[in-house]
């Protein structure tokens, strides 16, 4: 990949600790969420000590690390819902309306589904249908640990289903789904394909996890002293800008209760029914 383009930028060691600066943990094992940091403390808090040494950063996340967390979750949460639902449309009527969707989640995986078909009385299409549609709630609730084998996982799934489509459109589906992070980030992320020398590999940033380091146990140069975290570059100017604005913009939505959306809601129905 090109290193003509990047989102950093160099510093010396002379610079002081200031926000957009890249830092990368000592710890080789640490935790994908503590791996590499920026930091968004802001400059002024740095020039007037008002953080009393505790430097605000939010992670840095490796493209396979966000997409495995973030995305592959609702891509499965979307199509669990879909295989429930035509599962739910094979049950008997006597007994089907009581068991929860939650239910029919998790009992695939805790017992053989033509075990779970005898219980339910099935036969004919019905039993089928309801043999596929467990089959790949079974698959799709395994875990993985990594994007590759979460997205093998979610097209299994997806071709052992009812009606299952072509693995061809299929694959295209997910990865569509998992191209539109790039292009259209959800407003919690930042997407930075290089964030220092040897880092060119994609990045996330993602704002709703913050970390808090203490100063002293950040090195901008060369040390002897015991430190957690070193820094590795800067972000250039606009990159910082649009993470810091990004982030104030997350945290500044106020959830409102839910009776309030009820009644706006009926507000609308209400609206809606003077113009029939």
């Amino acid at each position: 990949m090109t290193e003509l383009f990047a989102e950093y930028r160099d510093i010396s060691v002379t610079d002081p600790l200031r926000q957009g600066d890249v830092l990368e943990a000592v710890d080789p094992s640490a935790s994908k969420w503590q791996r590499h940091l920026v930091v968004i403390t802001a400059d002024c808090d740095f020039a007037h000590d008002k953080h009393r040494g505790r430097v605000t950063c939010v992670p840095l996340l490796t493209a396979p690390d966000y997409l495995l967390e973030m995305q592959i979750p609702r891509i499965r949460e979307r199509f669990m819902a879909k295989v429930v639902g035509a599962l739910r449309k094979t049950l008997p009527a006597d007994n089907g309306a009581n068991i929860s969707d939650e239910r029919l989640r998790a009992w695939p995986c805790e017992t053989d589904p033509s075990e779970i078909i005898t219980a339910l009385g099935l036969d004919g299409r019905d039993a089928d249908t309801a043999k596929a549609a467990l089959d790949s709630i079974r698959l799709i609730s395994q875990p993985t640990g990594t994007l590759d084998e979460a997205v093998e996982l979610v097209v299994a799934s997806y071709l052992a289903a009812p009606s299952a489509p072509k693995r061809e459109n299929v694959v295209r589906q997910i990865t569509e789904a998992l191209k539109g992070s790039y292009s259209h980030p959800p407003g919690d992320a930042l997407f930075l394909s290089a964030v220092a020398p040897k880092h060119h590999l994609g990045y996330f940033v993602y704002l709703r996890h913050l970390e808090q380091v203490w100063q002293p146990a950040i090195a901008t140069g060369p040390t002897r002293s015991a430190v957690s975290y070193r820094r590795i570059s800067r972000l250039q100017d606009r990159y910082i800008h649009a993470l810091v604005q990004r982030f104030a913009l997350v945290f500044m939505s106020i959830g409102l209760p839910t009776e309030y959306e009820e009644i706006r809601d009926l507000h609308a129905e209400f609206l809606g029914e003077t113009y029939k």
